[in-house]
């Protein structure tokens, strides 16, 4: 150094394991990565490209957008969990939070209920034997028995019945279809809102219609009285990220949505979705077009998997459903 070198003119060099100072996002760039995020979540829902994201579901993406801006605490908006959601067939192994069960379960007595009638109850299974055979009976699904948190949502007009015993009365209405209806409807409320709730805690979930393979022989299982039925059941875990499950196309919009009156010829509409469906159906190695699963489904002759006998189970589980 010079005598006329001064310490402010000597360079100091910046530690090499130190890292360069981040460069603002500014809100207008944020502003555009929500919009693009908003689009792809809506194209994914869809099956199409994100420019198209407003064709598919005209005004969505701005509405995710808008929800995700003002979610508090900066979580994720429901709508945005709500468009996000895919069916978890695979589970981290070991139990779930002690307080995940209740915040659930707060979440579904959210859900509305006819009349406030809540005619629903659930039954949480964790025990690994119980929950192996529930999947025998259940068609034997791996994701039933490995879970670590089985919830079946039971149509429940037991506890009805027993607040009618207590006051000497009768319920003759809860042998009809209606309410037989209303109890299925309430507990497929609640599951739902215990869907997003789930989801919403970073949790994984899939519905397991196949609880209605076998109903007298669950009810037996889960120790239900006369008059409850178990509707669905539904399978939460911690998804296994290794095994990440896709965002399933549905429908477009066309074909389902209908103003004023319903006009049949929208199910035109399901040709623009069968290249979309079929490609995810073969990406995932499935076999068959969309169309024909719904047909082989609905053919009968023992498609239904022993749930076409649905009608004489609820006989025999004390809802004749007259």
């Amino acid at each position: 150094m010079t005598e006329n070198a001064t310490p402010s003119a000597v360079a100091v060099p910046r530690p090499p394991n130190r890292p360069r100072p981040a460069r603002p996002t500014t809100p207008r760039v944020a502003a555009d990565l929500r919009d693009l995020r908003a689009r792809a979540r809506v194209a994914a829902r869809y099956g199409v490209r994100p420019e198209d994201a407003d064709d598919a579901a005209p005004g969505v993406a701005a509405a995710l957008t808008a929800a995700v801006t003002g979610a508090p605490g900066g979580g994720p908006a429901v709508l945005d969990v709500q468009l996000g959601h895919r069916s978890v067939r695979a589970f981290l192994p070991g139990p779930l939070e002690p307080w995940v069960l209740p915040t659930v379960v707060a979440a579904a007595q959210s859900a509305p209920s006819s009349s406030n009638l809540q005619l629903w109850s659930v039954v949480a299974v964790t025990d690994r034997d119980r929950l192996a055979r529930v999947a025998a009976l259940a068609g034997h699904q791996e994701h039933v028995r490995d879970a670590p948190l089985l919830l079946v949502w039971v149509a429940d007009v037991a506890r009805a019945r027993q607040l009618g015993a207590q006051d000497g009365v009768e319920l003759e209405a809860a042998g009809y279809l209606e309410t037989t209806v209303v109890a299925f409807l309430d507990a497929a409320l609640a599951a739902q809102n215990a869907v997003v709730a789930a989801e919403s805690l970073g949790l994984g979930t899939v519905y397991v219609g196949a609880v209605r393979n076998h109903p007298e022989d669950l009810a037996a299982e889960l120790g239900l009285p006369p008059g409850a039925v178990a509707v669905v059941g539904l399978a939460v875990g911690h998804p296994d990220p290794g095994h990440a499950p896709r965002v399933k196309p549905r429908l477009p919009q066309d074909a389902v949505l209908h103003r004023e009156t319903y006009d049949e010829g929208r199910v035109a509409h399901v040709a623009d979705y069968a290249p979309r469906i079929d490609a995810f159906y073969r990406e995932e190695r499935l076999d068959g077009s969309w169309s024909r699963r719904v047909v082989d489904r609905l053919r009968g002759g023992g498609s239904l998997q022993g749930r076409e006998r649905l009608r004489e189970a609820l006989t025999a589980l004390g809802l004749p459903s007259r």
